[in-house]
């Protein structure tokens, strides 16, 4: 079985290069001239890296019997654009309910042409210590000790590939994902489903 490598799954920056309180979910959403546009802080947008690998489960009762760990509260939320100046492409970031402290992070990508190419959510967000003048290898031992100490659930949809990811890692508790199409993926009930979480995020930031 095909094993992937465990990513870390920040600002997506793949194949193309997104901050106002909203109200409850069942409230409408901002329009998008109220949304706030503001520069990327690398410290919060950074979600953990880990270099050990896993093999996800396939097919359908996989996909249907997994049980996310970390419940996805997105209420309240900010949201941070960029706008890349070569490509045209554009990231977004939605933090849940802020992005000082937030406990779910959406992040999408779309190319030059509008068309979303890459969504990741995490739920249970690394509250990582100041790095500035830390080293790689000091930075690398930071995230792996906070990431000891937190359980995480996440979803990574590459539409690009035609693949969805989900996965429950970390807590010193053993990962466990599994793997599926893009569709088969975003339509799971006990994950939100996933594609309402993206419109969720995209009536947040306008785009």
């Amino acid at each position: 079985m095909k094993r992937l490598t465990r990513l870390g799954i920040a600002a997506v920056v793949a194949a193309c290069s997104s901050n106002p309180k909203t109200a409850p979910a069942t409230a409408p959403a901002p329009a998008p001239s109220q949304v706030a546009r503001s520069r990327p802080d690398s410290s919060r947008d950074l979600f953990v890296r880990v270099g050990d690998s896993f093999s996800p489960l396939r097919g359908d009762a996989a996909l249907k019997s997994f049980v996310p760990e970390v419940a996805a509260d997105i209420a309240a939320g900010e949201c941070n654009l960029i706008r890349t100046g070569g490509s045209g492409a554009t990231i977004v970031s939605a933090y849940f309910p802020t992005r000082a402290h937030p406990l779910t992070q959406m992040s999408l990508a779309f190319d030059s042409a509008g068309h979303l190419v890459n969504f990741s959510e995490r739920r249970g967000i690394p509250k990582l210590p100041p790095m500035t003048n830390m080293t790689p290898a000091q930075r690398d031992s930071a995230i792996r000790a906070v990431e000891a100490n937190l359980r995480s659930t996440t979803v990574t949809l590459n539409y690009a590939l035609d693949q969805g990811v989900i996965m429950n890692r970390g807590g010193s508790k053993p990962t466990v994902a599994a793997l599926g199409t893009v569709r088969s993926v975003e339509s799971l009930e006990q994950l939100g489903p996933p594609k309402a979480h993206v419109e969720r995020a995209r009536r947040l930031c306008g785009v």
